[in-house]
């Protein structure tokens, strides 16, 4: 069971996140000079909302793909330290 747990779509998607924040909260208060403002912290939550969304409603559809929204939730991290940088 716990393998097919981990093969799930939101399980990926949650750990992305979850290492996104993780990674945000470290930049912002070891790197930074300032901390990043609580509604740039929300982008990657935001997006797995997003994806959770896409998932139940169009479930079949290339926007549905988990591979995506991880690689969007990276990105999104980036973005966010790079413009506080």
């Amino acid at each position: 069971k716990l393998k097919q747990l981990l093969h799930s779509p939101r399980i990926h998607v949650a750990l992305a996140t979850g290492l996104s924040i993780v990674v945000l909260a470290y930049v912002s208060k070891r790197i930074l000079p300032e901390p990043i403002r609580v509604a740039y912290l929300a982008i990657p939550p935001l997006l797995m909302t997003f994806h959770e969304y896409v998932l139940n409603r169009h479930q079949e559809t290339r926007m549905a793909k988990t591979s995506y929204w991880v690689m969007a939730i990276f990105v999104a991290t980036v973005v966010v330290i790079l413009v506080h940088v």
